[in-house]
């Protein structure tokens, strides 16, 4: 349903994008030689990122978009908890929770991880390979927990992460 490639012709009234332009989007058969898919289903390929690695944002954006304003109702202020924060969703839901304004709480299990999302700015990160989580999120918001958990981890990890979360907070799976 995702794919990368370069705009071969537009339809009638198509503005703000250009034939031979490279670009991402939804569409339906994604396999094939060319597509057709409505100009709001396309963006232009950002900097640095080849096709390949293009044909990948798609999915994870509306993802981490559906789960984080239309389930969880996002706004400035909230403290969100991302499991697995430098990978496929994680990265836009990191994203997206910074733009928004809501601190971000993350888990991720290598250092190299740890390292990224020290780069772009994300101050809470914590093992996501331990339960000790929950505990350090408790400490760190004073005993209040997280107003919205982005989870994608199983097993004891969930009531871990339930622990983890606020008073009328936000579990979206």
């Amino acid at each position: 349903a995702e794919c990368a490639g370069t705009i071969s012709a537009l339809g009638q009234g198509v503005t703000g994008l250009t034939v031979g332009q490279p670009v991402m989007a939804m569409a339906g058969g994604s396999f094939r030689t060319f597509v057709t898919t409505p100009a709001e289903y396309v963006a232009p390929i950002p900097a640095g990122l080849n096709p390949q690695q293009a044909a990948t944002v798609p999915v994870a954006f509306l993802t981490a978009e559906y789960a984080l304003n239309h389930l969880a109702r996002m706004k400035r202020g909230d403290r969100v908890l991302i499991h697995a924060a430098a990978g496929g969703v994680g990265v836009p839901a990191v994203q997206l929770a910074m733009r928004a304004g809501a601190e971000v709480f993350a888990t991720v299990g290598s250092a190299e991880k740890r390292a990224y999302l020290e780069s772009i700015g994300v101050r809470h990160i914590m093992n996501s390979r331990t339960l000790d989580f929950a505990d350090e999120i408790m400490a760190l918001t004073e005993g209040r927990g997280v107003d919205i958990v982005l989870n994608s981890l199983a097993g004891d990890f969930i009531p871990a992460s339930l622990r983890a979360l606020g008073a009328n907070g936000r579990f979206v799976e």
